[in-house]
């Protein structure tokens, strides 16, 4: 396996009281295409 060129491990955001991203974890290699695919409001522009 080729060293990873992004890497996130345990990834935790708060919004007030509200625990919005809870130990989100991603390992992306060289040469790999990833999406991130989800409903409306699930989260996915405040992970990036």
């Amino acid at each position: 396996m080729s060293e990873a060129v992004l890497r996130i491990d345990g990834l935790q955001t708060y919004y007030g009281k509200i625990h919005a991203l809870k130990g989100i974890s991603l390992s992306v290699q060289k040469g790999q295409i990833v999406t991130l695919l989800g409903a409306n409001g699930a989260g996915k522009s405040t992970t990036l």
